[in-house]
């Protein structure tokens, strides 16, 4: 076999011609073609470097290559080198790595090496990733005050609130030192119309040491509007204008005015998702077992197929704002024959995962999941016997070990996460998953007068329903001793979900009644004396929920990766993007 010569940063590499032409489309093309090099012997190629040259040839001679010992900067130049030489199945090799290791830290870099690469899917999942990851987010991971405004003023930017947004950008202006004009840009980066009068309280004080400042004359401007319980419209401003140029400049109201006029709203939506049975004229046990999901604008749409026809007592949970978890169940009643995997469906790839694990024998438990910990409770085992066994497994490792028997042996146990600690209700206390030094246990937190069949975590509270009563209670781990009723619904909850700290949906049913009722409503908890919203009802529905199986909320859109820059923010940005 013929060999040539790589000339590559004054480093030679000699290779088989037909070594290069098995991997290469680029080689393939220059030895066949009538290209002047198809003659030559020695070969100059500047856009590659050596150090990528090296480990592309070992890819080449075994067809395998081992990229999480490289760091980022090594695989974005060895990226770079492979997409020249248009190697497709190392190319794939290294957009899965980068997908792979995605990180709270390394996001903003694997996006840029996705964007110079033309890894269009990987760049979208990136920019997913980081924008949905705020709360775990730091500002020393932003390399520049591009990316900074890039990051906090994306419309899907996962921020519980635009005070933690000030936050998280005037530390990230302090740390750099970048001065007081960017304070400028950090407002452009907010939804001003979802700040509140405390938030912008806080903002002024955290401002105070910039008190001279355009932003912090803007923001004191915002609160006394606020105060004023003004509508932030452009309408409003100018019917009120000479009253608000009184109180502050002329050009105090045009910045105001400005940010009014081109606020760009948060936009990432959280979608409740539910399993559904359509049950009229329907054999129970061939009954499709599918999730829907559920918007005001639409009501119920079917989504996506959860499990085999056959497949009893199986629960759901999600993973992270955009993965859904599917573990347990029976194949068929008393068969004995268990669902033992782990199914992970991602909701932006749009695929499912299997782990390929096997669970101790569960049907009807109680899950939820803390980090990448997932932890079930109780259920029903083989033999049909009621458990008080609980296990936690990892979902990163693919292991999982048993934890300490919970008090009661119950089926269907109400579980939920709350300030990172586990919950489960047995029959007449509530429970706290507890690890003490080489020990663990199931601490009784408070005691219930009856069954809880539903807990969900709700503004430092959980809160707990009942499936044959339309009541639900609530109690703070560590303060209260007992339940307090704070509302009630048109029927009893079947299944509750949150949306973070906005609201809960609440899906209730009828019970012996003269018609098949489906209902959602909402609960805010804002106020103590706050009552349910029906959202939506439908009477005679063959739909029933799976009350059983739990019910989550998922974002279900990938976010675009450059959103539209308003024009005014631009001036704010433009004496940056050469520092950037």
């Amino acid at each position: 076999m013929e060999e040539v010569s790589l000339h590559i940063d004054e480093q030679i590499f000699k290779v088989k011609k037909e070594v290069l032409c098995e991997h290469s489309d680029y080689f393939r093309a220059m030895f066949s073609g009538n290209y002047v090099e198809n003659e030559k012997q020695d070969i100059k190629i500047d856009v590659v470097d050596a150090n990528s040259m090296k480990i592309i040839l070992q890819y080449m001679n075994i067809g395998l290559i081992d990229l999480s010992e490289y760091t980022l900067t090594a695989i974005a130049e060895l990226s770079v080198a492979a997409n020249f030489l248009q190697i497709p199945e190392l190319i794939k090799q290294i957009e899965y790595c980068l997908d792979l290791q995605l990180s709270v830290s390394t996001w903003m870099q694997t996006m840029d090496i996705a964007e110079s690469s033309s890894y269009s899917k990987l760049e979208q999942l990136s920019a997913a990733f980081g924008l949905l990851s705020f709360k775990t987010m730091r500002p020393e991971y932003v390399p520049s005050i591009k990316k900074l405004y890039w990051y906090l003023s994306h419309p899907y930017l996962d921020a519980p609130n635009e005070l933690d947004v000030f936050k998280f950008g005037l530390q990230w202006i302090s740390t750099t030192e970048t001065g007081a004009d960017a304070l400028m840009l950090l407002l452009c980066c907010l939804d001003i119309k979802r700040l509140t009068t405390p938030e912008l309280r806080e903002m002024k004080i955290l401002v105070a040491d910039h008190a001279k400042s355009l932003a912090s004359k803007v923001v004191h401007f915002l609160y006394e509007l606020s105060l004023g319980d003004y509508e932030l419209t452009t309408s409003v401003l100018l019917n009120q204008k000479s009253i608000l140029c009184d109180m502050f400049t002329e050009r105090v109201f045009n910045e105001v005015f400005n940010l009014v006029k081109e606020n760009k709203g948060r936009e990432l939506a959280y979608i409740p998702s539910i399993p559904v049975w359509m049950i009229k004229d329907t054999k129970p046990e061939v009954i499709p077992h599918y999730m829907y999901t559920f918007t005001e604008e639409k009501g119920f749409e079917k989504w996506i197929e959860i499990a085999e026809k056959n497949l009893w007592g199986w629960s759901i949970v999600e993973w992270g704002p955009t993965r859904l978890v599917v573990v347990c169940g029976e194949h068929g009643k008393g068969t004995g024959l268990f669902m033992k995997d782990v199914k992970v469906y991602d909701t932006l790839r749009k695929e499912w995962t299997h782990h390929g694990v096997e669970l101790p024998s569960r049907r009807h438990g109680g899950v939820t999941i803390i980090g990448d910990a997932l932890y079930m409770v109780g259920g029903v085992g083989g033999f049909r016997v009621v458990l008080d066994t609980a296990v936690v497994y990892d979902l990163k490792q693919r292991t999982y070990r048993k934890i300490a028997k919970l008090p009661d042996t119950i089926q269907n146990p109400a579980v939920c996460s709350h300030n990172d600690s586990v919950y489960a209700a047995g029959h007449k206390n509530i429970y706290r998953y507890e690890e003490v030094e080489q020990s663990d246990r199931w601490s009784m937190v408070i005691g219930t007068e009856f069954r809880t069949s539903c807990m969900v975590s709700f503004r430092n509270y959980i809160y707990c329903t009942q499936n044959y009563f339309s009541h639900m209670h609530r109690f703070r781990p560590d303060i209260d001793t007992k339940l307090e009723l704070i509302t009630y619904f048109t029927n009893p909850p079947a299944a509750i979900c949150h949306l973070g700290n906005i609201r809960l949906i609440v899906f209730t049913r009828t019970m012996c009644g003269q018609a098949d009722i489906l209902a959602v409503e909402e609960y805010t908890g804002v106020n103590a004396d706050d009552l349910p919203r029906v959202l939506w009802s439908e009477s005679n529905t063959a739909m029933k929920v799976n009350d059983v199986a739990g019910c989550c909320t998922l974002v279900m859109t990938i976010p675009p990766v450059y959103p539209e820059q308003p024009q005014y923010h631009k001036r704010y940005l433009t004496p940056y993007t050469d520092l950037s």
